[in-house]
């Protein structure tokens, strides 16, 4: 796959190399426009059904065009295997953006890899699923850097903890849900994004008006700001999720592991430098060392899935 990759790079170098900015940019500003929106407007249902109404009509007109495949038809059996992924899917979402109205982007990255630790202590003790030395070496520099930064928070609050436990915890479900409850789709990858999103706006209505989101569509009337930055972020989505694919078209996988952790990087300091958002010292080595360690367990997990995948076309 790295001879693939290599010999891809170097048939349109340029053509490439110009997915980096694009990849570094959709990653980053997705990031800053969900937290603006969250500390400005909050809402965060509402923003969630806007946001994934718009990426229906942008890949809807990026098939149009041939940037995203829609080539297969809908039908409505299509539908039915993912109505149940989508329910925790669309409540991951929202927490996302309700953790972000009380937590710094520094915080949000550092429970992002706390769920990696999380899933990997789950399928090691429950699912029995064998890592290397090295992967847990990864997972234990993970572990610290985590404990670290939680420990020395200058901008620690309760509520806001309390979000991104609850967001962590369904995204660590989510990712067994989608293990358990993986589909086979006839769909082509865009046609099930189409699908998932157009399931989860009865989901974010329902959860707009329990949570009492009801003055929400009154308040964008006069605010036209927030509706530019929610097409915004989800046209830097959709885009992000098109530079993921040409990524790992054109370059091995660690490229892609890298580029994905210089977006954290970089969303972390514009992050602090907008919203005015402070870190101490210590904060700054836990938040390295826990980057460091997802970054070296990506590594170690990318050569595992690759053996196991060699392992079972060779069988």
């Amino acid at each position: 796959q790295m001879g693939v990759a290599a010999s891809s790079t170097k048939e349109k170098p340029l053509a490439a190399a110009m997915w980096f900015p694009i990849y570094l940019t959709c990653s980053v500003g997705m990031v800053l426009l969900n937290k603006t929106l969250s500390v400005d407007f909050g809402n965060p249902n509402t923003v969630l059904g806007l946001q994934n109404g718009a990426t229906v009509f942008y890949l809807y007109l990026g098939g149009i065009i041939g940037l995203f495949d829609l080539s297969v038809p809908f039908r409505l059996s299509q539908f039915r295997p993912f109505l149940a992924p989508t329910i925790n899917w669309v409540i991951m979402l929202a927490l996302s953006l309700k953790m972000l109205q009380y937590n710094s982007v520094a915080t949000m990255t550092m429970f992002k890899t706390l769920g990696t630790l999380i899933t990997c202590a789950i399928e090691i003790f429950y699912f029995k699923v064998t890592y290397s030395n090295r992967a847990k070496a990864s997972l234990g520099l993970l572990a610290i850097g985590s404990a670290v930064y939680a420990g020395t928070d200058v901008g620690f609050s309760a509520i806001g903890y309390f979000y991104a436990t609850l967001q962590i915890t369904s995204w660590v479900l989510q990712t067994f849900i989608e293990k358990v409850a993986t589909v086979d789709s006839e769909q082509t990858k865009a046609g099930v994004t189409v699908i998932r999103n157009i399931l989860s706006l009865p989901v974010v209505c329902t959860l707009a008006a329990a949570s009492g989101e009801t003055t929400a569509m009154s308040e964008l009337m006069t605010r036209q700001e927030i509706w530019g930055q929610v097409l915004l972020s989800s046209l830097f989505g959709c885009g992000l999720g098109l530079a993921t694919s040409a990524l790992y078209k054109y370059f091995a996988p660690t490229t892609v592991v890298v580029a994905n952790n210089a977006g954290k990087c970089i969303s972390i300091f514009l992050g602090c430098f907008l919203f005015k958002d402070s870190l101490s010292i210590l904060q700054v080595f836990g938040l390295a060392t826990s980057l460091t360690g997802g970054f070296f367990y990506g590594q170690e997990e990318k050569k595992r899935l690759s053996a196991s995948s060699n392992n079972s076309h060779s069988k």
